[in-house]
């Protein structure tokens, strides 16, 4: 079962996270319920999540906004879905993870973040390992949509 108190705080830190990264400010959307495995952007970056509390979530990125994020990032642009790119999208998510991680043990809440894994490609899957649904929150960010999928239950 999907404990909806484990949903803000990975969204307070994906916002956190890409003012801080990439100076920008997405506005978020109504969260629905994913069903199927299929990841809607381009370049994932996941996180696994273990202890109290088990599961994943991965943020997701259509390409040309995982490049603009690089971009934002180091101040130059890159030429596709470079291995810089996804060592940014992959940095991002364990930043999320980190910031989630920090909120949720204040509230009492103890779990164990692993290395990120990042796939890249039109029409790739993330399985989430977790034992509840998942939960997909959508941003948008100038006209552009990315996702954060979270599955963790405790």
């Amino acid at each position: 079962m999907l404990n909806v108190n484990y949903i803000n705080p990975f969204i307070g830190a994906t916002l956190q996270a890409l003012e801080m990264m990439a100076a920008v400010r997405p506005e978020r959307g109504a969260p629905f319920v994913k069903t199927g495995r299929a990841a809607r952007g381009d370049v994932s970056g996941i996180i696994g999540l273990a202890g109290e509390a088990t599961g994943s979530v991965a943020v997701t990125f259509p390409g040309t906004l995982a490049r603009r994020i690089y971009a934002n990032l180091v101040g130059e642009e890159a030429g596709g879905i470079t291995e810089e790119v996804c060592d940014a999208i992959g940095e991002l998510a364990n930043m999320i993870a980190g910031g989630a991680k920090a909120e949720l043990s204040q509230q009492g809440c103890n779990f164990q973040i692993a290395i990120p894994t990042i796939v890249v490609g039109k029409g790739h899957t993330i399985d989430h390992k977790g034992p509840g649904p998942c939960l997909v929150v959508p941003f948008t960010l100038d006209g552009e949509e990315f996702w954060l999928e979270v599955s963790l239950a405790g």
